[in-house]
């Protein structure tokens, strides 16, 4: 499970290998379709190109040959969204010895028809047969079981000619967030007691029924053909009991909002505090909400907290309660821990008022690791943290190996682990192996080294590899080196504006400054949670300086706040160019810019700017001018952009809060 879970974090930052080929049109009510399947634009993971398959085939002549087909397919609703995909089987050569197999699944959605990842099978392998087929051994605790796909191989033994496989195999793979994985790295998602409390307006006898889609798997009071009990005003069931419980296998996966909370692990208790009201519940059922989930989820750096679609949960956990209540509240939450800190889009939930007889339920499902160990850290971004390295270099050659890292000052050879895996050999005969470096030792060394450090690694004597051999290494890279940005930032044309001799510009100039003020202020609140939410060993320092910040800033008057710097002073220290720096900008900097806007911005939104790339820089709205946040309809829009406050990031990636100030004609 661990090795599943470094493969999705390493992939975070390495090209992206998630094939999102459409079909032309978009899917019809049929899904994917053997025609589909034979005449498809597939991504190659072998080769890293894209073919266009004719009736099942695909030739290019010499020079460049290449040949790929279809060598084994099926059709079946693996993600289980009521219309067909197809895992197929594609096979390459490239005419040499080799033959190359893949597995990999069309997906029919809403937009058409998507490629997944692909899964390597080997060279010179023989397809069987593919099955896709329900796990009858689930555990009754799941709450969703994926397909499980079951390919029957024959792979080489070691004295096997190249030519003919003997060994018989079978491979189990599954559909897992739109990706094939194998199925043994499926982490569950369990449900947690779901609890169903009744309040009518006098006693009276209830029915209540769950109608799952699946399976109930445990309940208090005997479930049977559903509940029938005596329930009071005051919530009492049966003279003993606070509420119904059960817990169900459900044979669909939940589609799950952008929105919602990335929370530390210690702060759980606050926010069920601050959120459990707004989301519908009352002061006794909030506290038994908050007394199951902080004792049964497990330490984590941080859980994602979202809210399940209502209309997932009526249409896959259909309630019936007779007589017919008046207000009905169902409350599902689901929680998954995380290594990383996030600003998500907070949803803003309708308060419900409680008329009549009032029915609630709560419950959650937890997606687990399964291992405690796969909690810590993924990454090591900065050098006092733990878990999978980020490089900033990685040379191979005459058997040596050596990576650059960043350091304190107290990273070494003992303080990182390598982690080695055979992976699939290249023609059957010479190895493969990936190498993961992992920093074990978190480097509380206070040195400022902006080279890095270079650690040495001998592949024969550190490792033991044999000639002949292919090495790999897995963990992500971002090559910077001290005196070369990673990013280029273009120049920037700056036209001065004769200041108008009115009393209107007075005006504006004054309202553009409570706005950068105001901005600034926001911002420095924002990075304060973040870092409090953090396990950065100096935080406490960080915090008190942005604290230092804050009142700065909230006491500041606009005929103090420093616009732009007076002709033969350097103003204050400004951090902007300063790898490594971070804090309030005074001045700030000031840019045209076109944004892209596509959904209605917030405070707190990750803003589109034209040029910007997967890997930054980063703008976050911090503020608006006149707090006209409607303004920005739809579309593109030439503006103002004033950068307010740099954002301390790792790699020297630039991350920044901004204040969006006039449109620009």
């Amino acid at each position: 499970m661990c090795k599943r879970l470094m493969l999705l974090f390493s992939l975070l930052l390495v090209p992206l290998i998630f094939s999102t080929a459409m079909a032309a049109g978009a899917v019809t009510e049929d899904g994917v379709t053997e025609q589909n399947v034979k005449n498809f634009t597939y991504h190659l993971a072998f080769g890293e190109r894209n073919v266009t398959l004719k009736d099942g085939k695909y030739e290019q002549p010499h020079p460049d040959y290449l040949h790929v087909w279809i060598d084994n397919f099926i059709i079946d609703d693996v993600d289980r969204n009521g219309t067909p995909d197809a895992v197929v089987v594609l096979a390459q050569n490239g005419g040499g010895s080799g033959t190359f197999f893949e597995l990999t699944a069309l997906l029919a959605t809403q937009n058409g028809i998507m490629q997944t990842n692909s899964v390597s099978l080997g060279d010179r392998v023989k397809i069987d047969s593919i099955k896709v087929v329900e796990n009858s051994e689930a555990l009754s605790t799941s709450l969703f079981e994926p397909k499980k796909i079951v390919i029957d191989i024959l792979t080489h033994k070691e004295s096997d000619p190249s030519c003919c496989p003997t060994q018989k195999e079978s491979l189990n793979f599954a559909l897992y967030e739109d990706e094939l994985v194998s199925y043994e790295d499926v982490p569950p998602t369990i449900v947690k007691k779901p609890a169903i409390y009744l309040y009518p307006q006098k006693e009276i006898k209830v029915k209540v029924k769950v109608d799952v889609n699946g399976e109930i798997t445990k309940s208090i009071p005997q479930y049977g053909n559903g509940w029938e009990v005596t329930a009071s005003p005051k919530g009492k069931i049966d003279g003993k009991y606070d509420y119904l419980f059960y817990e169900a296998r459900l044979n669909s996966l939940p589609q799950l909002s952008e929105e919602g909370w990335v929370v530390a692990y210690d702060e759980l208790g606050k926010w069920f505090d601050k959120n459990l009201a707004a989301l519908g519940l009352n002061g006794k059922e909030a506290r038994d909400l908050k007394e199951y989930w902080i004792k049964n989820l497990k330490p984590a750096k941080y859980y994602v907290i979202k809210l399940l679609d209502r209309n997932f949960i009526d249409e896959n956990l259909k309630l019936q309660v007779s007589p017919t209540p008046q207000t009905v509240i169902r409350l599902m939450l689901y929680f998954k821990p995380t290594d990383h800190f996030d600003i998500l889009k907070a949803p803003k939930p309708q308060k419900t008022v409680r008329v009549g007889f009032t029915v609630v339920e709560w419950g959650g499902i937890v997606e687990d690791s399964d291992a405690d160990v796969c909690l810590k850290p993924a990454y090591s971004l900065l050098p006092d943290d733990t878990g999978i390295l980020l490089l900033r270099a990685v040379n191979v050659g005459q058997h040596k190996l050596s990576i650059t890292v960043n350091s304190g000052g107290c990273t070494d050879k003992d303080t990182i682990k390598a982690v080695v895996n055979k992976a699939d050999a290249i023609d059957g005969q010479v190895p493969v192996y990936e190498l993961t470096f992992l920093r074990e030792k978190p480097d509380l060394c206070k040195a400022f080294l902006p080279e890095g450090v270079v650690i040495d690694y001998d592949l024969e004597k550190d490792f033991g590899f044999k000639m002949p051999y292919v090495v790999t290494v897995t963990n992500p890279v971002l090559p910077i080196v001290k005196d070369e940005p990673y990013f280029t930032i273009s120049s920037i044309r700056i036209e001065i504006e004769e200041p108008k001799a009115t009393s209107d510009a007075q005006d504006y100039y004054v309202m553009l400054k409570k706005g950068l003020i105001d901005a600034t202020v926001r911002a420095i609140r924002l990075e304060i949670n973040r870092y409090e939410a953090s396990n950065h060993s100096d935080k406490q320092e960080k915090i008190g300086y942005l604290k230092g910040e804050l009142a700065r800033f909230e006491g500041m008057k606009p005929q103090d706040y420093v616009l732009e710097t007076p002709e033969g002073q350097n103003g204050d220290e400004n951090p902007l160019d300063d790898f490594g720096k971070f804090g309030p900008l005074m001045p700030p900097e000031e840019r045209e810019a076109e944004v892209i806007v596509t959904d209605e911005l917030e405070y707190g939104s990750i803003l589109t700017v034209t040029g910007m790339t997967r890997s930054g820089p980063f703008y976050h709205v911090a503020g608006v001018m006149n707090d006209d946040f409607k303004a920005l309809t739809p579309g593109k829009h030439k503006v103002k952009l004033y950068l307010v406050y740099k954002r301390e990031y790792f790699g020297g990636i630039p991350d920044y809060y901004v204040f969006i100030g006039d449109k620009l004609q």
